[in-house]
């Protein structure tokens, strides 16, 4: 009976074993970032235009940064002194915005994101993050909080690896226009 047992726990110890070792590797799995936004990540971006309600300031510098453990990108920002304004609220320096990533079936051009259709958008690949608060509202000591879009892009600038971000405003209507970035 005590050789049962014993053979009974070892082969629960292996069981246990395997179980772990199993999600160790889905855990390290689940840790890479996915190929549709691995060229954003570390790279510097330069906001170069916005069509209106500058919510995002002209020169200034954001990266994108991947946080393996929550499986998320954030968007960490910093000011230059040749930007037009500040970062504002939750975009200030830092790294305070989360972004998910929802993939797409392709990439966006800059020119699919200006026209918006809804159709066409759901089919890229992007990064959002709702409620995000950059402006005060116009009803004092509120917050506005927007919806930010991130896609990233096919044919840049100069070849280079763009985003176009769209920003929606709470009633979901695109309030901020698109703003495009570079790096």
């Amino acid at each position: 009976m005590q050789f049962q047992f014993v053979r009974s726990s070892k082969m629960r110890r292996m069981a246990a074993l395997a179980a772990a070792m199993l999600l160790g590797t889905a855990a390290v799995v689940a840790a890479e970032p996915d190929a549709s936004i691995a060229g954003l990540l570390g790279k510097e971006i330069t906001i170069e235009s916005a069509s209106s309600n500058n919510l995002m300031p002209i020169g200034g510098k954001l990266t994108f940064t991947y946080d393996a453990e929550s499986d998320n990108v954030r968007i960490c920002t910093r000011e230059v002194a040749t930007q037009k304004g500040p970062w504002r609220m939750d975009l200030a320096p830092g790294c305070n915005v989360v972004l998910t990533l929802t993939r797409g079936d392709r990439f966006c051009t800059i020119e699919d994101v200006k026209v918006g259709n809804a159709e066409v958008l759901a089919s890229c690949h992007r990064l959002r993050s709702k409620d995000v608060a950059l402006s005060p509202a116009k009803a004092k000591g509120t917050v506005e909080l927007h919806d930010v879009i991130v896609f990233p892009v096919v044919g840049g600038p100069a070849g280079k690896q763009s985003i176009a971000i769209l920003v929606d405003s709470p009633s979901r209507m695109t309030e901020g226009g698109v703003v495009i970035g570079g790096g």
